[in-house]
């Protein structure tokens, strides 16, 4: 399997690399939605959920939208999180090390460039738009990295590095604050915060704290153009034991009004950010994981998606380990990437992607 590459020689020498930027881009126009216009999610690290529901600024952001009781990750540690959430699978990764994904894997990238929806991952403290290293210094001038690739889930699908103009669309906060100023943020946004602001080298409150502080202009009156909706999420829990229960928060001015403050308590994964976007905008699929995975509730009303229930195991579940597969670090667990299911209808009545089917 040649294109597993666990490390790759040389790269430290980029982690130094001065940062750059790129002019911003022009935005197409927006495909309108059924239930918003626009979705963001912010990932940070590593807590369960009794610790985060009970905080302070979470509390207070609460008061802003919908909190989601019972939303899992998928496995530990961070990396086969982050791949699942934008591939409907994360293929048996079981570790933080540098994968590479085939060109025939398709993402949520390749599903939304077919229905023209413009995309962007924003990294905090990434030093160039597109970089691939593993890492690199930033802002925060600790010990510590503070951009690391297992953050950054784009960069490991060889359908998304390959092409120099989807590069250019993982990019910098800097570069998300030019857009947010100039009312050209893109319709599907990811992001990761730097190590210190997503908590994995703080604490609880230090991450929070930052969320609260990064979000007050997002949820502004008038901050968005268009019905936004946000979500605030976690990778995972950090108690390996739990069955990886975390917080989720809904926000943004695509939430009704009448279901602020309130919670949902629906079964969820981060699969269920996939087949939200299919829902919303009547998208194709990825004949993975992302069929099947619940839509957020009020979505789903605003929609008539008929589809939620909860999965046969949902009281037994722990999503503590991975399945063996082709990203596992240990090669006698090792399996092929399997096709996707072709004959599936996805959460947006769309069946699988015709390229995806194609390839």
């Amino acid at each position: 399997m040649r294109w597993l590459i666990p490390s790759l020689a040389g790269l430290a020498g980029l982690a130094a690399a001065v940062p750059v930027s790129i002019a911003l881009p022009g935005v197409p126009p927006v495909i309108k939605g059924k239930a918003f216009d626009r979705f963001i999610t912010i990932f940070l690290e590593n807590q369960d959920y009794a610790k985060v529901a009970a905080d302070s600024h979470i509390t207070d952001l609460k008061r802003h939208g919908i909190l989601l009781t019972r939303y899992y990750a998928h496995t530990h540690p961070s990396q086969p999180n982050y791949l699942a959430a934008i591939a409907g699978d994360y293929f048996g990764n079981n570790h933080d090390d540098w994968v590479r994904i085939p060109e025939n894997v398709a993402t949520i990238v390749d599903v939304l460039e077919d229905k023209n929806i413009s995309w962007a991952g924003y990294f905090e403290d990434i030093p160039s738009p597109g970089y691939m290293g593993n890492y690199s210094d930033g802002s925060t001038g600790t010990d510590g990295w503070d951009y690391v690739r297992k953050h950054n889930p784009f960069v490991s699908f060889d359908s998304i590095t390959n092409d120099g103009k989807r590069l250019l669309l993982i990019d910098s906060f800097d570069t998300f604050q030019r857009a947010f100023s100039a009312r050209k943020v893109p319709q599907v946004v990811f992001m990761t915060p730097n190590m210190m602001n997503d908590g994995h080298n703080t604490t609880l409150e230090y991450a929070t704290e930052w969320s609260h502080k990064f979000l007050e202009p997002l949820l502004a009156d008038r901050a968005f153009d268009e019905p936004t909706l946000i979500a605030l999420t976690y990778d995972e829990a950090e108690t390996y034991e739990e069955p990886n229960h975390i917080v989720t928060l809904l926000l943004g001015s695509a939430v009704p009004p009448a279901l602020r403050g309130t919670t949902d308590d629906t079964f969820y994964t981060h699969y269920s950010m996939l087949s939200t976007l299919q829902a919303n905008w009547g998208l194709h699929n990825l004949g993975r994981y992302d069929v099947g995975a619940n839509v957020f509730k009020f979505v789903a009303e605003k929609v008539g998606y008929a589809g939620n229930r909860d999965p046969e195991n949902a009281k037994s579940v722990n999503n503590s380990a991975s399945y063996p597969g082709a990203l596992y670090d240990d090669p006698a667990k090792r399996l092929p990437i399997p096709p996707p299911n072709t004959r599936l209808i996805g959460a947006g009545g769309m069946p699988v992607l015709p390229a995806i089917i194609q390839a």
